[in-house]
């Protein structure tokens, strides 16, 4: 079933983030997005690299779009007064009422990122905003 749920891990997630980042380029890379073609070239690259996977190209361009939406929030997250960053541990740090401001901005989807790293940000960063 192409729309079942891809079981991800951060090792898989950093090689999508790091096949996207090889694609990053003008020719691959167009205004919006990567191309049908350049997608089925990446979805080729992942499974040669990570044979035991069997994702399909639906499954890697969702997981693409939800980091991406992460990166972008916790982006501008960091943004906002009085909220920091731990580069050694990737996580926000805020105080308890600034966690209530930043649910109020962004909704409950941010919440888990009170105890969960994301240690793709930078990579992220030289993907979304390089």
């Amino acid at each position: 079933d192409l729309k079942s749920r891809a079981q991800w891990n951060l090792e898989l997630e950093r090689a999508l983030v790091e096949i996207l980042l090889e694609h990053n380029t003008p020719y691959h890379r167009g205004g919006h997005g990567w191309s049908g073609e350049v997608w089925n070239m990446m979805v080729r690259i992942f499974h040669a690299r990570h044979s035991y996977v069997k994702f399909s190209k639906y499954q890697l361009q969702e997981k693409e779009k939800e980091i991406k939406r992460e990166y972008k929030m916790l982006r501008e997250a960091r943004k906002q007064s009085g909220v920091g960053w731990d580069e050694m541990r990737c996580m926000i740090q805020a105080d308890a009422h600034l966690w209530d401001e930043l649910t109020i901005l962004f909704g409950s989807r941010i919440n888990k990122f009170k105890s969960k790293p994301f240690p793709l940000f930078n990579l992220l960063g030289d993907l979304y905003d390089g």
